[in-house]
């Protein structure tokens, strides 16, 4: 849709074009009795000029009546109708632009209205499917846990008793592994379900973020990618359990180092944001191509979010972004669903971005995917902070993240 800030008013449109038309009867009168005031008989010229008030009349009415319908009715026609659909099931559906301001807002409205329809009806849907896998993970946890551990156990006693059995180690070892994955899935579906007993505490999210990435480095997962740090000035303080925290980033970081492959980049950045500034959305970095610099207004997403969290006046945005291929656009919210995964089979058990997305929620706060500017994934997070970093923030002293959206 267009600006608004590009279109006419209805009003300013509706009384240039009837004092256009006004002006021009009122000439064409005034011209046609000067003209035919010789001419006529004057015992006819009483009803001559009639006539000719009439048909003066009669053309401004056909005109208005012209104009009526292409500036106001045939729009809230067809915007009507679009309501209509979307009403009936087409949430595909949605309205035209409009030539007048006041109409294209209506459209605007309507528009917004059924994302937030979809954005609901999707979060209905995620609702119940978390519930389904919270009850399904505690029956899978006592049904599976048992035998599982009898399982290893067994495995345990059959290496020990096949020393020398070059085939028949391997089998052990492979239904070991295999044991081990299975422990694994099931220890996520526990991570996933059970409540955890909360005791929130300060946590300061750049140390955090240090920490992490220390940690996974450590453990060789960033070795084939090149790491891009960009921290706030300032530390932003949120209110959590710092364990669940640091499982956040930890999921973030692998997928992204995953999905960047070998010669990869894996960009992180924190900023601190305040509520007003998120409201009136973002500002493209002047290298951004011409086509994506300016005005970047915050998703319904993010709009809904905000007006549910009315705790906090202060943010840090958080991104975990890569060089890999992306996130397809159908993929965006399936990626949270437990169980989703776009990993080789075996590779990937589809619940670390539901963890995150659980614990992030848990916060107060909100996740969701974008397509970095390089091509791959980014990975935004908005998390409330505490009393210890809102007084005196200020957006703009925060530095340009390598990789905004």
């Amino acid at each position: 849709m267009r600006r608004p800030a590009s279109l006419h008013s209805l009003r300013t449109e509706l009384l240039v074009n009837f004092a256009l038309l006004a002006v021009s009867a009122l000439v064409f009168a005034v011209a046609s009795v000067v003209l035919l005031y010789d001419t006529i008989d004057p015992g006819r010229a009483i009803l001559y000029i009639s006539l000719l008030i009439a048909a003066d009349v009669a053309v401004v009415v056909a005109f208005g009546a012209v104009q009526l319908r292409r500036l106001v009715v045939q729009p809230l026609r067809r915007t009507a109708a679009a309501a209509e659909a979307i009403a009936a099931g087409d949430l595909g559906r949605r309205v035209e632009s409009h030539a007048t301001l006041e109409l294209e807002q209506l459209g605007t409205s309507v528009n917004r209205m059924t994302e937030r329809l979809l954005h609901e009806q999707a979060q209905l849907v995620r609702a119940e499917k978390l519930a389904s896998v919270g009850r399904l993970a505690a029956g899978i946890a006592h049904e599976i846990g048992n035998p599982l551990g009898a399982i290893s156990g067994y495995a345990h006693l059959l290496r020990v008793g096949t020393t020398g059995n070059t085939r028949a180690l391997e089998a052990v070892a492979g239904l070991e592994r295999e044991a081990a994955r299975i422990d694994r899935i099931v220890r996520g579906l526990l991570d996933y379900a059970r409540p955890r007993r909360q005791s929130p505490t300060p946590i300061d999210v750049n140390e955090t973020l240090r920490h992490v990435v220390a940690l996974v480095d450590e453990q060789g997962h960033l070795r084939r990618v090149a790491l891009v740090l960009t921290l706030s000035p300032r530390a932003p303080v949120v209110q959590g359990d710092r364990h669940e925290l640091e499982q956040v980033f930890v999921n973030l970081l692998l997928n992204a180092a995953d999905a960047a492959g070998a010669s990869g980049v894996v960009a992180v950045s924190s900023t601190i944001m305040s509520r007003s500034t998120i409201e009136q959305g973002f500002e493209r970095r002047a290298s951004d191509a011409l086509s994506h610099a300016g005005h970047h207004p915050p998703s319904p997403r993010v709009s809904a979010w905000l007006a549910r969290e009315r705790s906090a006046e202060s943010f840090v945005k958080i991104i975990v972004a890569d060089s890999g291929v992306g996130v397809p656009d159908a993929d965006v919210e399936r990626i949270f669903d437990p169980f989703f995964t776009t990993k080789e089979p075996g590779k990937g058990t589809g619940l670390g971005l539901a963890i995150v997305a659980r614990t992030v929620d848990n916060f107060g706060g909100i996740v969701w995917v974008e397509r970095a500017r390089e091509g791959g994934a980014a990975l935004h997070l908005f998390l409330p902070l505490t009393t210890a970093t809102a007084p005196g923030v200020d957006p703009d002293d925060a530095p340009q993240e390598p990789w905004r959206q």
